[in-house]
């Protein structure tokens, strides 16, 4: 079992050299990454410029969390506009993935009760984000924020623009899947 998880790992970071910041605990597969470089043109992590190419990384569900953050009414939208933030602990550094703008609250809402259907009885979940920036925060812990793509559990997937979890027709109008 040990030398399956460590060839699936390794076939991965074989070919998808960039794509995967952590461990991924055999939830990911090469579509979840190559959809990645449909997206953007891959390129080394580096906390030294932001990037539009989304990353992996994988946290423990005890150490992540999703919350819809603030409320405030849209008169434009006639509706509560939240935010989504996913955030995961590891290594004594806090990752937030935030949505691109803000959400409906209803619609943030969905969200939360997919995430509590796909996490349940799960060890591991995986974010896939575009990284904005790091800093330290009071605590001295080391804060990333990123732009939510999509999450991963072995049960299933969501992302922030529907159709990009599984390659299907939709992804195929801006990507090559092999």
């Amino acid at each position: 079992m040990a030398l399956e998880k460590n060839a699936h790992l390794q076939e991965l970071k074989e070919l998808f050299p960039y794509a995967l910041l952590t461990d991924d605990f055999g939830i990911l597969n090469k579509d979840d990454l190559k959809m990645n470089q449909c997206i953007a043109e891959p390129s080394l992590f580096s906390e030294n410029s932001s990037t539009f190419y989304p990353y992996w990384q994988c946290f423990e569900i005890k150490d992540a969390k999703i919350v819809c953050e603030g409320k405030k009414y849209s008169t434009e939208e006639k509706s509560q506009m939240t935010m989504l933030v996913i955030s995961g602990t590891r290594n004594n550094e806090l990752n937030e993935f935030i949505s691109r703008r803000p959400m409906k609250l209803k619609t943030c809402h969905l969200y939360l009760r997919d995430w509590a259907r796909f996490t349940k009885n799960e060890k591991h979940v995986c974010v896939s984000g575009d990284f904005i920036d790091s800093e330290i925060n009071k605590a001295d812990l080391k804060k990333r924020s990123w732009i939510f793509d999509r999450y991963k559990t072995k049960k299933g997937c969501d992302a922030y623009f529907r159709g990009t979890c599984v390659p299907n027709e939709n992804a195929k109008e801006f990507c090559v899947m092999d």
